[in-house]
């Protein structure tokens, strides 16, 4: 995974390659559409598990002093905060690819409601995951507590969406 990452440099390229795995996950369980539906429920598990990490790395932080215990803890908190979001964005384009051939296709009564918010919901995870990446890429803090702020506001827009969306089903 790490050989992969020095070549997937730019933040375009990491997201065909999310949405190409999407893909090939999506071919390989065609025959069975029960995980598909699955898939957005086990996103909505690892972005909660994202904020757990967030609400662990906070506290730790706050209450270690050892200046290489912190930076060793920050490390692998950020580490497992970048593999779940990863993981939650390929569920959820996963889920997203399954329920759009359903919107040309349409095979059950599936309400409107549900395909509009499930693409509105597609809008703030796109830019959680494109201001998470820059935020490594920025210098100045200015420009980083910016980018850590888009990052948490459209989080929480992400949830937001996510329980309507959830709400229409």
């Amino acid at each position: 995974m790490l050989s992969i990452n020095r070549l997937l440099t730019k933040t375009s390229h990491k997201l065909i390659f999310a949405t190409f795995l999407s893909v090939v996950f999506l071919l390989i369980t065609a025959v069975t559409r029960s995980s598909v539906r699955q898939a957005g429920g086990l996103a909505c598990f690892f972005i909660a598990g994202i904020l757990v990490l967030s609400v662990i790395k906070v506290v730790f932080l706050e209450f270690v002093e050892d200046e290489e215990k912190k930076a060793k803890g920050r490390k692998i908190l950020e580490f497992l905060h970048a593999s779940f979001g990863w993981i939650a964005l390929i569920l959820v384009i996963y889920h997203s690819l399954y329920f759009l051939t359903l919107a040309f296709f349409p095979e059950n009564n599936i309400s409107p409601n549900y395909f509009i918010t499930g693409a509105l919901a597609l809008i703030p995870m796109g830019l959680v995951v494109v201001s998470g990446l820059d935020k490594n890429i920025t210098v100045r803090k200015k420009v980083a507590k910016s980018m850590y702020f888009n990052h948490l506001a459209m989080a929480v827009l992400l949830a937001v969406l996510t329980v309507i969306h959830i709400n229409f089903q």
